[in-house]
């Protein structure tokens, strides 16, 4: 398969590569690096980057650096605005424009994390962001074209190797759910690197 992973510089983006490069061709995208540098907050500079990728079987985004950590208090409207640009619209516009480019039975894959659910004081501007990254791929999977598939990986934080344990994963324990879901037949999920902690009994 011909991958494009938007976040392939960063530290879960360089696990996904590690594991997908050896059966897969990856282009590798990034802001300043990579095969291809791409805004994914800006359109043009999207369509451009789909244009150069060319046709591609999945798209894999794991982009950091894509909130604000800050007390309620602290917040701006345009610390909202950076979480809002870069963890849900940024991501969203890779599957819309995306999927005029993908291939037949091609696959999009997000991320969110598990301050949806597990919120801390200084979450507020991005675990409302990554719930609604999760319920954009519920609510639109169903609607694509042509078998196309989308789904989400909500990581926990993520540790260096020998600190992992209950709400804390590796990079290389983190990727396997993206090669999972790239790899896989599932639409619509979300598939959760938590470490161990359960999904709210609510859901």
């Amino acid at each position: 398969m011909k991958i494009i992973l938007v976040g392939a510089g960063g530290r879960i983006g360089k696990a996904i590569d590690k594991l997908l490069s050896v059966e897969h061709e990856i282009v590798r995208v990034g802001a300043t690096s990579g095969d291809i540098q791409c805004d994914y907050t800006d359109e043009g500079s999207v369509r451009a980057m789909f244009q150069k990728a060319a046709n591609f079987d999945a798209l894999i985004c794991s982009a950091g650096r894509d909130g604000v950590f800050q007390r309620f208090e602290a917040l701006t409207e345009d610390d909202y605005g950076y979480g809002f640009e870069r963890k849900f619209l940024g991501q969203i516009r890779l599957v819309s424009i995306g999927q005029e480019h993908v291939n037949d039975n091609g696959s999009f894959t997000l991320t969110s994390g598990f301050l949806s659910h597990y919120p801390n004081p200084a979450s507020i501007a991005i675990g409302p962001f990554n719930s609604a990254v999760d319920t954009f791929a519920a609510s639109v999977a169903p609607l694509l074209p042509r078998g196309i598939r989308l789904n989400v990986v909500s990581p926990a934080p993520v540790v260096d190797p020998g600190h992992e344990g209950t709400g804390r994963v590796t990079a290389e324990q983190t990727a396997q759910f993206y090669v999972d879901a790239v790899q896989g037949d599932m639409s619509g999920q979300v598939l959760r690197a938590w470490g161990g902690l359960p999904a709210p009994s609510a859901e």
